[in-house]
C-alpha cells in the first residue's frame, strides 16, 4: 500500500517551506538558456532546442513531423502526464483510463494488447532510456525540461520498435548553481498536487546535484450510485535525484535515480447500451447518467516504477561520444470488472499483474558540425517481462457464451502466466552532406536483431479440464522462441530556399519485432509476424513576416504490413496480423501579431483504412474498416497575452479549445451504428487559465479550469454483449471509459 495522503502532503509542504526559507541565501534564477537561444540567429526565447536527430537543433530544422513542449508550458497547462498531451497536440491518442493498459496511437498505429514480449508501435523514452511496457505511460511529468513527440517511423536513430512514433521526455539535469522551485496546486474533487526541486553545488565547477519530487492526490469526480465514495481516485508520489560530475572541461557524467508509486481506481467505467435500451434485471439500480461508474470493484490499481541511468558525454575530435546505461523496473497490479450491481458478481473480471526488468546500453558518436556530419552508434536491450492475466467469467443467463461456462453468479476462472525474455542488438548510423549552402542530403539506417523467448502456463482454479466456451483445452504448458532481423533505412532531402524556410522530403522504414500469438488460451508460442512500416513524407517549416508567423505543414502516406492487432471478439483475447494504410496532413502554426500576444492553431487530418484485416478466431473480415483511435479531423486553437502592469508585474490570460471528430474503438467499427454512443466519442474541450506573476518574478499565482463546458467524451469502448445477451437481438452492450468532467483550481509557484 502507498503512504497515507496526510504524511505525503506534510512532507511535500515542509519541503516547500524549507525552500522558501532558504531563498534569501540563494542566487537569482539563471535565465541563461533563454538568453542563449535569443542570441542565436533565427531563434526566439520561446524556441525549444530538441535532440530528435541525436544532436541539438530546433523543431524548424528537423526534417520530419515533430512537436516539442517546454517544461514551463506543460506546468502552466496542467499537463502532468503523457495522457494529458492530447490537450496540446491534435491527432494523437494517449489513454490511460484503463490502468492495466495504456492505449497510445500516432497516425493510427496503436497497440491494445497485454501479451508479454509484444512491443508498442509508439515508443516511450525517458532521458533516452526506453520503457518496455505500455502501462509505463502512467508515469508522472515533473521537473521536466521538454517533451518531444515524433510522428512516423524513427527506425534509424531511436532504439526499439519505433513504427508509429515516439514520445521522448527529457528531465532537467543538475547545473553549477544554487536554485530551487516549488509549486502547489489545489482543485475540486479534493485535488492536491505539489512539485518541488532543489539544485545545489557540492564542488565548484565539478560536482552538482538536483533533487525533485511531486505528489498528486484526488478523491475523484465520478459518481458511484451503488457504492460509497467517488471514482477516479488517485494517490501518488514521485521523486528523482541526479548528480552531475564534470572532472574535466570535456567530460560530463550524470547519475540519476527515480522512484514513483501510484494507487487509485482508474477512470470512469460505465455500461453503454446501443440499440434497444434494455437493462438486464441483474443490474439492479442501473444509472446511465454521464460520468457514472457502474463497476462494483472500482478497478483498484497500484504501480511502482523505479530505475536509473548513468550517462557520460565526452567531447572528442570536435564531436561528442555518448554512453547511456539504463535499468528500469515496473511492478503493477490492476483490476477491471463488468458488474451486474444486484448480484455484485462481475460478468467479466480481468486482473493483471506485471513485473518487468530491463537493462539498456547505448553508445553513439555525433561528429562535429560541418559539410559532412554524422551519427553512429550501437544499442543493446535485455528485458525480463512477466505478465499474469487472471480472468473470472460469470456471463448472465441467456447470454451468447457457451453453456459450459457457469452463469452469473457462478464463477469460471482462467489464469495465464507469461514469462518472457527480450534481447535486442542494433547498430545504426546517419550522415548529412551539404551539397550547397541550401541543399542537404541525409541518409542512414539501423540493423536490428531481436530475439524473444516465452514460457507460458494457463490453468483454471475452478475447472480441472477443458472449458469449451472459451476454447480452453485444460492446463497448458508451452515454451517458444524466435529471432527477427531487419534493416530500416531513412533518406531525406532538405532544401532551404531562403532564410527561415526549410523544405524536406523523407522516405523512411520502421520495424517492430514479432512476438507470440495470444490465441484463446491455446499454445501462445506460434510466432506473430513483425510489423514493417514504410512512410513517405514531405513538409515545410517556416518562420515568416519578421518572426510574426510560424507555419509548419507535413503531408504523409504510410503503409504498415503485418500490423499486430489485438481483438476481444467473441469474449476471447487473441492477436493476429493485418495491413494498415494511413495518409494525412499535419499543420502547426503560431502567430505573434503584436508584442505579448500569441495565437496558436494546429490541425491534423487522418484517413486510415485496414486494407487486409481478418480475424481468424471469429472468422470475420474487417478489411476496409477505418483505423481505430484515429480521428478524421482534430484541431487545437489557443491564445495567450502577456499584459505588463505599471508596477512591473505581469498578467497572462490564456485559453485553448481542442476538438476531435468521432473515432472507432474496435476493428468491427460497430460503435458507429449507435449514435447515442458514437456521437459521444467526439471531443470538444475548452481550457482556460489566468496567471499573475510578481514584478521580481519570484512568485506566480494562477487560476485555471479544464473542460469548462463539461463536455462528455467516450475515449474507449469494449463490446461485452456476448457476456450479457445474444448479439443481433437489437441490443448491444459496451464497457466504456470516459474523459474527466470539469476541473478547476488554483496554482502557486515559487522561485528565488
Amino acid at each position: 500500500m502507498g503512504m497515507p495522503f496526510s504524511f505525503k502532503t506534510s512532507v511535500a509542504v515542509s519541503a516547500l517551506i524549507a525552500m522558501m526559507a532558504a531563498a534569501p541565501a540563494w542566487s537569482q534564477t539563471d535565465q541563461g538558456a533563454a538568453q542563449d537561444a535569443a542570441a542565436q540567429p533565427n531563434m526566439l526565447p520561446e524556441d525549444i532546442v530538441v535532440t530528435a536527430e541525436r544532436r541539438e537543433s530546433t523543431v524548424r530544422e528537423v526534417p520530419f513531423s515533430i512537436a516539442a513542449f517546454g517544461g514551463e508550458l506543460l506546468r502552466e497547462s496542467q499537463v502532468f502526464s503523457p495522457a494529458a498531451l492530447t490537450q496540446q497536440m491534435p491527432g494523437i491518442t494517449v489513454n490511460t483510463a484503463d490502468k492495466s493498459l495504456s492505449i497510445v496511437a500516432i497516425r493510427g498505429n496503436v497497440s491494445t494488447f497485454r501479451t508479454a514480449t509484444l512491443d508498442t508501435p509508439v515508443a516511450y523514452f525517458m532521458d533516452d532510456v526506453y520503457y518496455v511496457f505500455n502501462n509505463d505511460l502512467n508515469a508522472n511529468f515533473f521537473d521536466t525540461q521538454r517533451v518531444e513527440v515524433l510522428r512516423g517511423p524513427q527506425g534509424t536513430l531511436f532504439g526499439r520498435n519505433v513504427v508509429g512514433g515516439a514520445i521522448a521526455v527529457i528531465s532537467n539535469n543538475p547545473e553549477m548553481k544554487e536554485d530551487w522551485f516549488g509549486q502547489v496546486t489545489a482543485g475540486n474533487g479534493a485535488y492536491v498536487r505539489t512539485e518541488g526541486m532543489v539544485n545545489g553545488v557540492l564542488v565548484d565547477d565539478k560536482l552538482a546535484f538536483r533533487a525533485a519530487f511531486s505528489t498528486e492526490t484526488s478523491n475523484g469526480l465520478i459518481d458511484t450510485p451503488n457504492q460509497k465514495g467517488s471514482y477516479g481516485k488517485t494517490d501518488g508520489v514521485a521523486m528523482r535525484g541526479k548528480l552531475l560530475f564534470k572532472p574535466t572541461d570535456t567530460l560530463r557524467i550524470v547519475l540519476s535515480g527515480d522512484y514513483s508509486y501510484t494507487q487509485g481506481n482508474g477512470g470512469a467505467i460505465s455500461l453503454g447500451i446501443g440499440g434497444n435500451q434494455v437493462v438486464p434485471s441483474t443490474f439492479g439500480d442501473y444509472d446511465d447518467s454521464k460520468w457514472t461508474n457502474n463497476d462494483f470493484a472500482r478497478s483498484p490499481y497500484r504501480q511502482r516504477l523505479r530505475g536509473g541511468y548513468l550517462r557520460g558525454d565526452l567531447d572528442l575530435f570536435g564531436g561528442t561520444l555518448t554512453s547511456i546505461t539504463g535499468y528500469r523496473m515496473n511492478d503493477s497490479h490492476a483490476i477491471n470488472d463488468d458488474v451486474p450491481v444486484a448480484t455484485q458478481v462481475p460478468v467479466f473480471d480481468r486482473r493483471q499483474v506485471v513485473k518487468n526488468r530491463s537493462f539498456t546500453q547505448e553508445v553513439r558518436f555525433a561528429s562535429a558540425p560541418g559539410r559532412l556530419s554524422y551519427v553512429v552508434g550501437a544499442y543493446f536491450l535485455s528485458a525480463d517481462v512477466s505478465t499474469t492475466n487472471i480472468f473470472y467469467y460469470s456471463p448472465l443467463p441467456g447470454s451468447a457464451v457457451n453453456a459450459t461456462v457457469r452463469r452469473n453468479p457462478g464463477v469460471t476462472n482462467i489464469t495465464r502466466e507469461q514469462e518472457g525474455n527480450v534481447r535486442s542488438l542494433a547498430a545504426f548510423g546517419e550522415a548529412t552532406f551539404e551539397v550547397t549552402d541550401g541543399l542537404s542530403l541525409v541518409a542512414g539506417g539501423r540493423y536490428t536483431s531481436d530475439r524473444k523467448k516465452i514460457d507460458y502456463h494457463a490453468f483454471s482454479t475452478t475447472d480441472a479440464g477443458a472449458i469449451p466456451g472459451f476454447g480452453f483445452p485444460g492446463e497448458v504448458f508451452a515454451s517458444g522462441g524466435k529471432t527477427w532481423n531487419a534493416f530500416t533505412p531513412r533518406v531525406t532531402v532538405k532544401y532551404r530556399p531562403m532564410q527561415n524556410v526549410n523544405l524536406y522530403a523523407t522516405w523512411a522504414k520502421g520495424f517492430k519485432s514479432g512476438g507470440f500469438v495470444d490465441n484463446a488460451y491455446l499454445n501462445p508460442t506460434i510466432p506473430l509476424e513483425p510489423e514493417k512500416a514504410q512512410n513517405y513524407e514531405i513538409g515545410a517549416k517556416t518562420r515568416l513576416f519578421d518572426n510574426m508567423l510560424d507555419f509548419n505543414v507535413a503531408l504523409f502516406k504510410q503503409k504498415t504490413k503485418n500490423l499486430q492487432n489485438f481483438s476481444g471478439a467473441g469474449g476471447i483475447a487473441h492477436t493476429y496480423n493485418g495491413t494498415l494504410k494511413m495518409k494525412g496532413v499535419e499543420i502547426e502554426s503560431v502567430l505573434r501579431p503584436v508584442d505579448g500576444l500569441r495565437l496558436t492553431g494546429n490541425w491534423t487530418h487522418l484517413v486510415g483504412t485496414y486494407t487486409d484485416l481478418r480475424d481468424p478466431l471469429v472468422n470475420l473480415d474487417y478489411s476496409g474498416n477505418p483505423a481505430k483511435f484515429a480521428p478524421r479531423d482534430s484541431f487545437t486553437v489557443g491564445a495567450s497575452y502577456d499584459l505588463a502592469m505599471a508596477n512591473g508585474a505581469k498578467i497572462t490570460p490564456q485559453a485553448d479549445f481542442n476538438y476531435s471528430s468521432r473515432i472507432s474503438t474496435d476493428d468491427a467499427n460497430t460503435l458507429r451504428l449507435y449514435d447515442n454512443l458514437y456521437n459521444d466519442t467526439k471531443g470538444r474541450t475548452l481550457n482556460a487559465r489566468l496567471n499573475y506573476e510578481s514584478a521580481d518574478g519570484r512568485w506566480t499565482v494562477g487560476i485555471w479550469g479544464k473542460n469548462l463546458t463539461n463536455n462528455y467524451q467516450i475515449v474507449n469502448a469494449d463490446d461485452i454483449t456476448a457476456f450479457l445477451a445474444v448479439p443481433g437481438n437489437g441490443t448491444t452492450y459496451w464497457k466504456i471509459f470516459t474523459n474527466t468532467p470539469r476541473t478547476y483550481g488554483v496554482t502557486l509557484s515559487l522561485r528565488p
